[in-house]
């Protein structure tokens, strides 16, 4: 976890140029923290100076050694950044220069010098403070800020042993890493890479901005994609009452998972692969938003309290956020809220369908209670599946 951030301008009297030094604590021994900033297997985790994604890091990490990192940017154009060790002492300090060519054009430049130090805390922590000098101006210093910001999350993240999520979480949505080799070529087929770059930048998000939450805030249903063990998606529509979906802050939301048929087919999937997406429609006044995160089931008792008729509450954390052209989406009126919705008082209807004869002797012991203090006979297959048709189950 990062625990502490500064940042500041250096004496120019010190340095030719511009400099920039950023302080991070991060839950990991000097000693390992020395080896994710020389082992290129490491480096290829953290160092995305222009954010996309790394292909090749080649890291000679001693006086002399050279340095070449080769990525692409979020648009997918080529990046290469280079340079020479000034000096490496083991578990404390590395030197070298540093140069990046690609698209980027506030990276570019002629050669600067970083530099990393680290101070132990303990056994299990330590103080980074990388110094970016000889920086031709200030804007320059601006533009990288911005990347080791990034990037110095990105290392808390990769050596931090508690952190909860095998992805990183972008915390700028518009460099997100949301296309993939077969996206690019589609959208090279089509023409339409440059619009999909744009689009990416001016509509994904990393977090839920005002209009957003107010959106969720005010819909009744979602859908939930998860996959399962065997790499199939599975869609469920999850309904509940206005609002039922909580929005916690801007970066988590809170879904309840109400009694189903018993299968927890969503629930079962994502404890067994977290990632998920979330799409919330208005049919009404034709709007929707999708939400690609990273979820974890809830079953404490104090939370579920707060939530009335949820046997599971899914924490979802956001990783990209986004609106979609709602020109397809059909135009319904909203008539009336589905009576097994739970309420504050009252207890919630039994479903048809777990009256039905060839079930009702398999349901847990809770439900065939309800179904005996609420004297409800037993119904044909035949019977269900007539009254399914009219909509009246």
């Amino acid at each position: 976890m990062t625990v502490n951030t500064v940042q500041n301008e250096a004496d120019e009297s010190h340095y030719h140029g511009v400099a920039l030094s950023l302080v991070r604590r991060l839950c990991a021994s000097r000693r390992l923290v020395f080896k994710a900033c020389t082992d290129p297997k490491w480096l290829i985790r953290w160092l995305v100076p222009g954010a996309g994604c790394v292909q090749s890091v080649i890291m000679d990490a001693r006086r002399d050694g050279g340095f070449e990192l080769d990525g692409t940017d979020p648009d997918g154009l080529p990046y290469h950044v280079c340079g020479t060790c000034l000096d490496v002492v083991r578990d404390e300090r590395i030197v070298l220069t540093w140069q990046y060519q690609g698209a980027a054009a506030g990276l570019n430049g002629p050669p600067t010098k970083v530099t990393i130090a680290l101070r132990a805390l303990g056994e299990d922590s330590c103080e980074l403070t990388l110094t970016h000098t000889e920086l031709p101006h200030a804007e320059a210093a601006g533009h990288q800020r911005m990347v080791w910001q990034i990037c110095l999350e990105r290392l808390a993240w990769s050596t931090d042993p508690a952190t909860a999520h095998t992805d990183f979480r972008m915390p700028v949505g518009a460099i997100s890493e949301i296309y993939g080799e077969h996206h690019r070529t589609l959208q090279d087929q089509f023409d339409s890479r440059k619009l999909a770059n744009r689009l990416r930048k001016v509509s994904v998000g990393s977090e839920l901005t005002a209009d957003a939450r107010e959106f969720i805030q005010a819909r009744d249903m979602v859908f939930l994609s998860t996959v399962d063990h065997r790499g199939f998606p599975t869609c469920s529509y999850k309904g509940g009452a206005v609002g039922f979906v909580h929005v916690v802050d801007s970066r988590t939301l809170v879904l309840p998972s109400y009694d189903g048929n018993g299968m927890y087919l969503s629930a079962g999937n994502i404890a067994a692969n977290p990632k998920v997406g979330l799409l919330f429609i208005d049919f009404e006044r034709p709007h929707r938003l999708r939400i690609h995160g990273v979820a974890s089931l809830v079953r404490d008792e104090h939370e579920l309290k707060h939530f009335p008729g949820a046997e599971l509450l899914i924490t979802i954390s956001i990783h990209e956020v986004f609106i979609n052209c709602p020109r397809y989406i059909h135009h319904y009126e909203r008539v009336g809220t589905s009576r097994f919705v739970p309420q504050e008082e009252g207890e919630t209807p039994m479903a048809l369908w777990k009256t039905l004869d060839l079930i009702r002797d398999y349901l847990p012991e809770r439900d065939k209670k309800k179904l005996e203090a609420q004297a409800l006979p037993s119904i044909t297959r035949k019977a269900y599946l007539q009254r399914l048709k009219k909509g009246k189950t």
